[in-house]
């Protein structure tokens, strides 16, 4: 690191749409990251649900009957 310049990676762009630029750059703000590359490392970084999670979820649903098999 040289004056607080990183030389350690390449800078890469990609090709979204307007229609998806529009979208990131409004979930960005939702999200309060600064950037693009910060909006993007918490996405990439946020720990997916368990699939066992949702499992009763709804907790006004009636218990299932043998005859609902």
């Amino acid at each position: 690191m040289v004056r607080g310049i990183y030389h350690g990676a390449m800078a890469t762009s990609i090709r979204v749409s307007r229609k998806l630029h529009a979208r990131l750059k409004a979930l960005k703000e939702r999200m309060k990251a600064k950037t693009f590359d910060g909006l993007l490392r918490l996405l990439v970084e946020r720990p997916l649900p368990s699939r066992w999670e949702r499992f009763g979820a709804h907790p006004d649903m009636e218990p299932f009957a043998h005859q609902d098999w």
